[in-house]
């Protein structure tokens, strides 16, 4: 036992290490055949398997909402330049401020979305054998992953390259046990173990194989073969035994490169202008103080809805969290109430769309936690609803005699 005023010991378990994938020798081979002049991002890459569970210990979902960061790792290993669009949230503060200029922002040239769709129990088989109480067993199971994944031009919306992939997760469990009378005494015996892949460790090596599938498609034959070929040996068996990955001509990134050209050659051109004629600074809005206080009012209500929105997912009971929904969905509406006292005094510009942006991802994030309690409280035990009572009958009122002043023109009207 460890004394009271003194630390206890912490266990030394593994080391911490890099996570490593077979295909991250291939990603890296793309550094300088793309070009640090085109930016990449990553959008929106959602889970829309269904799959979750609160009863029976379960902790949630069983897929990461990581996965979009996952890609955004590849791409950097990959050597691309990558700007960040899965949190706007500082750009937008800085903006909201006056500190920086959401302008500023340097563009994506292509982005990525898609979704993790498909998440599959499947059956699995098993033996036990025992001959006199004993014997061994052995069972085996599986789990099937599925994704889809774009790559979309940003310059005109084209999708230029698509991937799907899919991927069985391995687990087994095996075992010997046997139950022996020794004279009178019953001795039993029981050993065995498990062996099971880690579900989102095999989704980030599917994830970066699906990466490496989607720049191959806007590469010509001759940078992608080098780099095909650095695929490890665990990544060929994910990639069906071969690294025979589709391949493109290049055309997609010229029509980017010429996209980008042509905005950067627009925006040197100042409106009514002529080519070459360096653009003036724009008038900056003008917004009152009692507007960019009520802005400043939608913008405080709006993070503490995110704020309690997000104390729904660490809630530890149904009403835990339903007071945190709640909660959420008060600072939500006081929010929308600011924003348009604020917009109805003249908030406007990179002020207003800060606002309106923070607001909204506030809405989203109160009508999630209502969902997310809601689910919680179903999965909650309890105890049955108390019947609903019949409404009640409104008593008959009689209808008053009709007058003969009220048959004529000009009458009461009764």
């Amino acid at each position: 036992m460890t004394p009271a005023k003194a630390d206890a010991a912490l266990v030394q378990g593994p080391p911490v290490r890099t996570i490593v994938t077979p295909f991250d020798a291939a990603l890296e081979c793309f550094n300088g055949r793309i070009g640090k002049d085109l930016a990449f991002s990553v959008g929106n890459v959602t889970d829309s398997t269904g799959k979750e569970q609160y009863a029976d210990g379960g902790s949630g979902k069983f897929v990461t909402q990581g996965a979009g960061d996952m890609i955004q790792s590849a791409l950097f290993r990959a050597g691309l330049t990558v700007v960040n669009r899965r949190d706007p949230n500082i750009a937008l503060a800085e903006s909201n401020w006056g500190i920086s200029n959401i302008k500023s922002q340097s563009p994506s040239d292509f982005y990525v979305t898609g979704s993790i769709n498909s998440l599959d129990f499947i059956p699995g088989g098993g033996a036990e054998v025992e001959l006199a109480g004993v014997g061994p067993r052995y069972r085996q199971s599986r789990i099937l992953i599925g994704l889809d994944l774009a790559l979309t031009a940003a310059h005109n919306g084209e999708l230029v390259a698509n991937t799907s992939m899919q991927k069985q997760i391995y687990t087994e469990e095996f075992g010997f046990s046997t139950d022996r009378f020794f004279d009178t005494t019953l001795v039993s015996i029981d050993v065995g173990g498990m062996e099971r892949e880690a579900l989102h460790h095999a989704l980030r090596q599917v994830l970066a194989y699906a990466t490496f599938d989607l720049l191959a498609q806007i590469l010509e034959t001759s940078s992608v073969e080098p780099c095909a070929a650095k695929v490890g040996s665990d990544g060929k068996i994910l990639a069906g035994g071969s690294a025979a990955f589709r391949r493109g001509d290049g055309s997609v990134l010229a029509a980017a490169r010429a996209a980008a050209g042509a905005r950067k050659a627009a925006e040197a051109v100042p409106p009514g202008g002529e080519p070459g004629q360096q653009a003036g600074p724009s008038a900056p809005v003008q917004v009152s103080a009692e507007a960019r206080r009520l802005g400043n009012t939608a913008t405080s209500y709006a993070a503490k809805a995110i704020a309690s929105a997000d104390s729904v997912l660490t809630a530890t009971s149904a009403d835990e969290a339903n007071a945190a929904a709640d909660e959420a969905l008060r600072y939500m509406t006081l929010a929308i109430q600011a924003l348009r006292a604020a917009a109805a005094k003249g908030l406007s510009g990179p002020e207003g769309d800060a606002a309106a942006t923070l607001v909204e991802k506030a809405i989203a994030s109160a009508q999630g936690a209502q969902k997310l309690a809601t689910e919680k409280a179903a999965a909650e035990p309890g105890e049955p609803p108390a019947p609903a009572l019949a409404p009640p009958v409104p008593p008959k009122v009689e209808a008053p005699p009709i007058r003969a002043e009220d048959k004529r023109l000009g009458g009461s009207g009764e």
